[in-house]
């Protein structure tokens, strides 16, 4: 069982807060490097639980950030570092069930084990009767590819099972979508509200490990528990009653019924003539108990105000939350994953910005900005750039930090999403300064470039550079870098073991650090505007702005 909340256990973390708060005052260390230790271990203690929002934790992280901006002096936006994101929190009761019956014959699923379901719909209860199992394949409307897995089918009350990723990754083919590299039509948050737009009652997708780039316990920590969404007014009535997921083998062991089996599916999905289409007898029918409550939440930002251009804004970029308490461990088990690299280390080099560019003088703004509700769907990112305080077009470039890795010194630059905007240009050019260079996304497959919250501007046309180190260890080569990677992944990502270490060398943040505050250093005493590249599904938006812009 997780970790609950008694009055002692409030009395103390009300004590951390003040403690925690009052030595923010104290002086930073002269270093970046103990500075980076301070922020990242701090943010990463059990103190925070895990800092997910609507938490006390949360509400500890939220106040530490902003009392770090204002004890450097950056300027609140309309007097407040806190921006409200108003939030829905919904927390699935032991009595919901999910059932796969056939022809009378029922299966229940295992929660956790089998499948994951919640709801986007903000209701106490809601129910799914009977309905038709349908397999639509990748579950994708794409004029611009040809393809149109729903064509020539009613789904309309209908749960439908959606394979994970795009056709592209499944044969490699570059025609194909964009071969190996994932569209935005492969993740999840594209497939569900697809199938919302198509009138499904539910809608299931199938996990598997490699097309979805980690392991069931990244599904079964993140998907359970209380489940965060924006506040809607239509109560999310034009989503499904229900999302999830199952696993692939769990759905091998249903298809048997069926005639079917899921590796045959795979392929079908993948024939040129394929048609989405009902898998005999199969029903779902499934209860859905749910616990709701509304909070707010808050994105953090602050800004460094330019003395020629103080409208126009360089964007650094971070989100601040993680998962919290882990229910459902082992007795007596650390139940708190702490997120001590996903994104304790982006929000202390954010943080690290602020310190450096607190210090000098730029033409141009620069905006600091810690996001909130990343984990539940890049939800604070998409609230801010739904309703931003500031002038979208006037953005002159953004930089995000998401999970950056300990590593020491490397000879390269991931930049994920590689062949993007002219960002590049000005990174590579710097970069050859010291003798390093660009490594393009390494797992492009595994679609991280649309996985993190600056799609949420780069789909506003805002250029926007997604980078954090390199795998080319200065000792030890790309072997050594590359097995940290997959280490992380596979033991820590989404789970407890995510901790701060004293022993972590941070080097390669700091190396980070040092070249983007360059690139940015110079965007903001220039005046660059860099774009995208000319073949960019994000140019023409940036271009349209910028032609409603003043300036342009």
């Amino acid at each position: 069982m997780g970790m609950k909340i008694n009055k002692n256990h409030l009395f103390l973390l009300v004590l951390a807060s003040l403690i925690i708060l009052s030595s923010c005052s104290e002086s930073l260390s002269d270093t970046t490097d103990g500075r980076l230790r301070y922020w990242i271990s701090t943010l990463a203690s059990d103190d925070f639980e895990g800092r997910a929002p609507g938490t006390e934790g949360g509400k500890l992280t939220k106040n530490f950030i902003s009392k770090t901006f204002q004890d450097l002096n950056l300027e609140p936006i309309n007097g407040n570092y806190l921006l409200e994101v108003p939030a829905s929190e919904i927390t699935l009761k032991d009595s919901s069930y999910l059932t796969l019956s056939f022809r009378g014959n029922d299966r229940k699923m295992i929660t956790g084990k089998e499948v994951v379901f919640w709801t986007k719909q903000t209701r106490e209860y809601r129910k799914i009767r009977d309905s038709e199992v349908v397999f639509v394949g990748y579950g994708i409307v794409a004029p611009e590819y040809n393809w149109n897995d729903y064509e020539d089918i009613d789904v309309k009350g209908k749960t439908v099972v959606i394979l994970v990723n795009d056709p592209g990754f499944a044969t490699g083919k570059l025609r194909l979508f964009n071969g190996r590299s994932m569209t935005y039509y492969g993740r999840w948050t594209y497939k569900f509200e697809e199938a919302a737009r198509q009138g499904a009652a539910a809608a299931i997708i199938v996990h598997e490990e490699e097309p979805a780039a980690y392991p069931w316990s990244v599904v079964e920590n993140s998907w359970q528990g209380p489940q965060l969404d924006l506040q809607r007014e239509d109560l999310g009535a034009d989503r499904t009653v229900l999302e999830g997921w199952i696993r692939d083998i769990t759905l091998d062991e249903v298809l048997n019924f069926t005639g079917f089996n899921y590796q045959s599916l795979k392929e079908i999905a993948l024939e040129k003539t394929f048609s989405a289409f009902p898998l005999r007898g199969l029903t779902l029918n499934s209860e859905i108990h749910n616990k709701v409550r509304y909070l707010q939440s808050h994105n953090v930002a602050a800004i460094k105000r330019g003395f020629k251009r103080p409208d126009e804004y360089i964007l650094f970029m971070a989100h601040w939350d993680h998962i919290g308490i882990v229910d459902g461990l082992a007795p007596n088990a650390d139940d708190i994953a702490n997120g001590a690299v996903d994104n304790a280390t982006g929000i202390a080099a954010v943080m690290e910005f602020a310190k450096r560019f607190s210090d000098v003088k730029t033409d141009r703004s620069i905006m600091f900005l810690a996001l909130t509700l990343e984990e539940s769907g890049l939800l604070g990112s998409e609230y801010f750039a739904k309703y931003p305080p500031i002038d979208l077009s006037n953005v002159v470039a953004g930089f995000n930090y998401d999970a950056v890795l300990p590593t020491g010194l490397t000879k390269d630059m991931v930049v994920i999403g590689y062949g993007a905007s002219e960002l590049e240009d000005i990174l590579e050019q710097e970069l050859d300064k010291s003798g390093r260079y660009i490594n393009p996304d390494p797992s492009p497959e595994k679609g991280f470039f649309y996985r993190s919250d600056h799609i949420s501007f780069a789909k506003r046309g805002v250029p926007v550079l997604y980078s954090g180190g390199g795998f080319d260890l200065v000792d030890g080569g790309k072997e050594a870098g590359y097995q940290i990677l997959q280490q992380y992944q596979m033991d820590a990502y989404h789970g407890v073991a995510d901790e701060y270490d004293k022993s972590w060398n941070l080097d390669g943040l700091n190396q980070t650090i040092d070249v983007i505050f360059n690139v940015s250093n110079e965007l903001a005493n220039s005046s660059q505007w860099p774009n995208w590249y000319e073949d960019n599904e994000f140019k023409s938006i940036r271009d349209l702005s910028r032609s409603m812009s003043e300036d342009y």
